[in-house]
């Protein structure tokens, strides 16, 4: 038996051998395949993002792949990445993830590339983060923080087009679970992103805009997307004073 076990030796390190180079070439070309994707998507020319800063940043890889479902969605539409807008209340600037000009209407988006269980209530001022292991975290309820958003924009885009053309849309990763979420207005939406394209065309029934409209809006928000690091840096430190 012994001596059966001692020849199959080579053979098993061959087997692992080969197995792991397999494992590697699998890893390489998921790898290739991905960054392709990401290099020639409208996300890449519209941000200027490198690969690897975007694969280590979830927030920033939750903007890409809620940007590829969009790049779905029947009909004629176009969308910018983090806008920043005057603040329909008081001083400063709000940055808006992801807003989604079509024809339809307006959709604002606030991206969540978060796991676990989500629970929460449009009423409430934070949400709940529940993993696997009973560890909670609170964060701020994000169809509040949208609505911000969605006034802002609302206010800026005044004189082009009507307020009732907007949508809130709160868009989570697949990876997590949404519990217990309670909704209330009829405008805004808390979805996963694989339901994203599903949600539009379903909420796309009567045309809003004019492409000439979607054009000129996108244009108006375009520039809004392109501000200096000292706004940036100036947002930044206003949500640090609002949370602290």
């Amino acid at each position: 038996m012994e001596k059966i076990i001692v020849s199959l030796i080579p053979l098993l390190v061959l087997i692992g051998g080969v197995m792991f180079v397999g494992f590697v070439v699998t890893l390489s070309s998921l790898y290739y395949l991905r960054r392709r994707s990401f290099e020639r998507s409208t996300y890449k020319q519209v941000t200027q993002e490198r690969f690897l800063k975007a694969v280590r940043d979830k927030g920033l890889w939750g903007e890409y792949l809620t940007t590829r479902e969009l790049e779905k969605i029947d009909g004629y539409g176009k969308f910018v990445i983090n806008t920043y807008v005057p603040k329909a209340r008081g001083k400063g600037m709000t940055e808006i993830d992801v807003t989604f000009i079509h024809e339809s209407g307006i959709y604002v988006l606030e991206s969540k590339n978060y796991s676990g269980w989500i629970f929460g209530k449009e009423v409430d001022r934070q949400w709940t983060q529940m993993f696997k292991n009973r560890f909670k975290q609170r964060f701020y309820n994000p169809i509040k923080q949208n609505e911000q958003h969605l006034k802002s924009l609302q206010k800026f885009l005044s004189e082009t087009v009507e307020a009732d053309v907007f949508k809130s849309l709160i868009v989570f990763s697949e990876r997590c679970e949404l519990k217990k979420i309670t909704v209330d207005s009829s405008h805004v939406h808390v979805i996963k992103r694989n339901e994203l394209r599903r949600t539009i065309n379903k909420l796309a029934t009567v045309n809003r805009l004019t492409r000439a409209q979607v054009d000129n809006v996108y244009e108006e928000l375009k520039q809004r997307s392109q501000v200096d690091q000292m706004i940036k840096d100036a947002h930044i430190e206003s949500i640090k004073s609002f949370t602290s």
